[in-house]
């Protein structure tokens, strides 16, 4: 069942609201979606998206695995401060998927959790339709957002090679 969504003059509450609806930082959490809340407790206890335990860290940091953009498959390198909603990884499940689709493993030293993605209602008295949307913390928007992700990012990268380890 899904859970009744209030407006409020302070932005949106569920009619039930308990403390674990909220993230540290205030955000309403989504309750609808079981992988969804399972990715946002991988990101914020930086646990691996497959198997939920510590994902591989080293001195260069902490181990992910991305796609790679599909724009330019001769891509070599990975843009300082991408920003991810993808939760790391551990040794176990370091290896890129046979998806087809090209992944890169890396370390990234910094990995500083800076907003959300979900769904923004708009406010009181705007005639708009809800949007999935990323938001920064610091989005005077938040209060009317509803975050099924929270959003890391990533800076201080390190290449690593097909054993988890930092080349």
């Amino acid at each position: 069942m899904q859970p009744l969504l209030l407006r409020t003059p302070r932005g949106l509450v569920y009619a039930d609201e308990r403390a674990e609806d909220r993230s540290v930082e205030g955000v309403l959490l989504s309750r609808l979606n079981a992988h969804a809340m399972s990715d946002r407790a991988a990101m914020e206890g930086l646990l691996c998206r497959d198997c939920s335990v510590p994902a591989v860290r080293t001195n260069a940091g902490v181990l992910w695995l991305l796609p790679l953009p599909t724009s330019d498959h001769r891509w070599d390198g990975w843009p300082e401060g991408t920003l991810t909603t993808e939760p790391p990884v551990c040794l176990r499940h370091s290896a890129p998927p046979r998806s087809g689709i090209r992944h890169r493993a890396f370390f990234a030293a910094e990995a500083e959790v800076v907003g959300v993605l979900g769904t923004l209602h708009p406010a009181p008295r705007l005639l708009a339709s809800p949007v999935e949307r990323m938001l920064r913390f610091s989005d005077p928007r938040m209060p009317w957002m509803v975050a099924t992700h929270f959003v890391r990012k990533l800076r201080r990268l390190t290449p690593a090679d097909e054993q988890g380890e930092a080349r």
